[in-house]
């Protein structure tokens, strides 16, 4: 099978994992939202800040670093696992040693139990996180959704049947140690590499230049991407914080999720082309593509349509989330797009290129946030738009000296799908205004949306054509 064939067929099973993982997510939260209180929400919410920060270096860049390479021994596979493992051991141990302080940190003593069975899933992802690895670079996508969408269903019926059984904020906790447990299990059942007992100091070193920049890269990005919830739920609370995560969640990671379909296949096949800049430019502009056709209707539906959204689906109770998901829409928009530049500096190489740039851009971000804290969450948020619009022009123009594209070929790509998708919302607005009040206010949201995504096929088949005949080929839905 070709390269084109395989980076095809891997995207369909890559995008059958993610949509069937969305759409099990969301009814997952559309249930438990109903459930729980926002409170609970907000308590989870600080303790996955505390133990994503830590879940940054479980790898230390290792697995990158194994599907970039275009040749490496079975010692540094093996020196690898046993890495992991022990960074995975080690991480649960200090949590179970730290909880106590940083359930003082916010005030809430709850954080405390909830932090030490959460630190649980670092030993348990440790020992399956090379295996991972090894399949993405062999593009075996078809094992991995089968893999991912089973262990997210098992831990959704985990999740909603503990929150049934009244155990509150623990059936949150339940449901990520049970997705964490079946997936590392089915990654073993279905790999066929094996750990020996060999460690080569030697190995390691040959990539650590390239592991240490990303992994650099990863635990700013993340505090960045942080900071945020850490402000709120020290200074404004866990209410708060509930409102702010619900809203984030509902824009910003349908949209990166999206963009993490194509990009996650984008690297190992974007690796195997790192030689090859004409072939490679060609390809990110594809990716580029398909990610924008999918993503900007998505984004401005989302905004044109949040309010009866928000009622209808969550209920009442999350309403003060509205405002926010109106102010992070333009970030979201961006942000999918923008997600697929660390493609281009992993599989050149230039991790230390991204390393430096996130230390400049992570600066503003945060200045944003403090600024906006006055404000009240709005103005985080707000803060968080701006600064990540000021951003954005830098964002794409440095990756792209390393492939040897210019921004104006770039936007080329992207004003076919924004003007289809603004065309879309602008109808959208227009059916909202005209459909009679006696309609019930989830026939209208119904309506708005079975209308606005019919009128964006239309318009993207009259208007972008090329590319939307690419993206069902790439689906299957035509030869």
């Amino acid at each position: 099978m070709s390269l084109k064939d395989q980076a095809t067929s891997s995207i369909k099973w890559s995008t059958i994992s993610q949509v069937g993982r969305q759409v099990i997510q969301l009814f997952t939260t559309a249930i438990l939202a109903r459930l729980l209180s926002p409170n609970d929400f907000g308590s989870l919410g600080m303790a996955t800040i505390v133990v994503g920060f830590v879940g940054v270096f479980k790898d230390l860049g290792t697995s990158a670093a194994v599907i970039q390479r275009k040749g490496f021994s079975e010692a540094l596979l093996h020196s690898l696992f046993w890495v992991n493992v022990a960074f995975g051991l080690l991480s649960t141990m200090l949590f179970f040693l730290i909880a106590p302080l940083i359930a003082g940190f916010y005030r809430e003593p709850i954080i405390a139990p909830l932090l030490r069975v959460l630190s649980l899933t670092f030993f348990i992802s440790g020992i399956s996180i090379l295996q991972q690895a090894l399949l993405e670079k062999e593009l075996a996508f078809n094992t991995l959704a089968k893999i991912e969408v089973s262990s997210v269903a098992f831990g959704s019926f985990i999740g909603i049947g503990s929150a049934m059984g009244g155990l509150g904020v623990w059936s949150l906790i339940y449901q990520t140690i049970a997705v964490t447990t079946l997936t590392t299990f089915l990654l073993w059942k279905t790999t066929n590499w094996q750990p020996k007992l060999i460690f080569s100091f030697q190995e390691l070193k040959a990539i650590s230049s390239y592991s240490s920049n990303l992994t650099g890269f990863n635990v700013f990005n993340y505090l960045i991407r942080n900071f945020d919830y850490l402000l709120i739920g020290k200074f404004i609370g866990a209410e708060a914080l509930g409102f702010y995560t619900l809203a984030y969640r509902t824009i910003l990671y349908p949209l990166q999720s999206i963009s993490g379909v194509i990009s996650r296949v984008g690297f190992p096949v974007f690796s195997q082309l790192q030689d090859d800049n004409v072939r490679l430019r060609s390809a990110y502009l594809r990716v580029v593509a398909m990610i924008a056709i999918v993503t900007f209707p998505l984004m401005l539906g989302i905004w044109v349509l949040a309010e009866p959204f928000i009622l209808i689906v969550l209920g009442e109770k999350w309403k003060a989330s509205i405002p926010i998901i109106l102010v992070l829409a333009p970030v979201g928009l961006v942000q999918s797009v923008v997600t697929t530049v660390g493609t281009i500096y992993q599989s050149k190489g230039r991790t230390d290129w991204m390393f430096c740039w996130s230390l400049f851009a992570g600066v503003l971000v945060i200045c944003g946030f403090v600024l906006g804290l006055r404000w009240n969450i709005i103005g985080v948020a707000a803060g968080y738009a701006i600064a990540s619009l000021i951003l954005v022009y830098p964002s794409f123009a440095i990756p792209f000296r390393l492939i040897n594209l210019s921004m104006a070929r770039f936007a080329a790509v992207l004003w076919r799908p924004l003007m289809c998708s603004a065309i879309m919302s602008c109808l959208i607005l227009g059916i909202q205004a005209v459909l009679p009040m006696s309609f019930s206010p989830a026939l209208n949201l119904g309506i708005s949306i079975l209308l606005g995504g019919a009128t964006y096929v239309v318009v993207s088949q009259w208007i972008n054509h090329d590319q939307m005949r690419q993206l069902f080929n790439l689906l299957g839905l035509i030869e």
